[in-house]
């Protein structure tokens, strides 16, 4: 009889000391009486979908884009200029260009210089020196 006795006493004041508004994960302020977006979960713990799905993230597209032109600096890298569909442009500066590269969908978009990127680059490797 003791040990029951002992064993619900140690429940009833377990579920005490957990009940108490100190251990509870968000707490309601005392000067609102009623509180419908108290316990709403705050925005970074929003999944992926969710945050596209209320407009606080975009959703890309991203297409196969096909290796347009690629040229050699002075340093040794690669500057390769990518296009997909609808004059998509991705300007990428690699070691080594691959023949396809995924990038983020742009339509009619404008050719980007690529003589431009590789002068800077040539500009800085030789001040590198």
């Amino acid at each position: 009889m003791t040990i029951w006795y002992n064993v619900i006493v140690c429940a009833l004041s377990l579920t005490l000391i957990l009940s108490n508004n100190a251990f509870s994960e968000s707490k309601q302020p005392d000067n609102i009486w009623q509180c419908f977006t108290c316990f709403l979960k705050k925005p970074s713990d929003w999944t992926w979908a969710q945050e596209i799905r209320k407009g606080l993230r975009d959703n890309p597209k991203y297409i196969t884009c096909r290796r347009y032109k690629v040229i050699r600096t002075k340093s040794g890298d690669q500057v390769c200029l990518y296009r997909g569909a609808n004059d998509t442009y991705q300007l990428v500066v690699e070691g080594f260009c691959p023949a396809t590269y995924r990038c983020k969908y742009r339509p009619h978009g404008q050719e980007p210089n690529i003589d431009s990127v590789v002068d800077s680059l040539n500009d800085s490797f030789k001040k590198k020196k």
